[in-house]
């Protein structure tokens, strides 16, 4: 029943995200978010907050209530999950590495995905300068 369990969020987190995407597709008019050669932190964290809320099916404000009722492991690997299938879909699959110890970090953080993209900014091309390099 676990294995069903996990395959049901696993089909409800692409939904989401597949959501998320046409909507990233919509507000920059592209076809792709790949277009994009430097995204802000700001606007990173705002995309990855909408993300992982759509992933645990709460919206962004259910962030909190899910890393309490699931505890900080669980959330840690759907976070990771999330933020990794987001990278990706920009175009930047080498940034995923520093995913595990952002989303770590972040956890303590009201802002999570503010601060996951602080953390991917503080390890990409162009370190600390406000914008992940894509």
């Amino acid at each position: 029943s676990q294995a069903k369990i996990d395959e049901d969020i696993k089909d409800l987190e692409e939904t989401h995200l597949s959501m998320l995407d046409k909507t990233a597709s919509f507000i920059t008019g592209d076809k792709k978010v790949q277009a994009f050669r430097l995204m802000s932190t700001r606007w990173a964290g705002t995309i990855l907050n909408v993300a992982i809320g759509m992933a645990v099916s709460g919206g962004v404000g259910a962030i909190a209530g899910y890393i309490r009722s699931k505890g900080k492991k669980e959330a840690a690997r759907v976070f990771s999950r999330t933020v990794k299938s987001r990278l990706i879909a920009w175009g930047a699959p080498k940034l995923a590495w520093a995913v595990g110890v952002s989303v770590t970090v972040a956890l303590t953080y009201s802002d999570v995905g503010g601060m996951i993209a602080k953390q991917i900014d503080k390890r990409d091309k162009k370190k600390n300068n406000g914008y992940i390099d894509i």
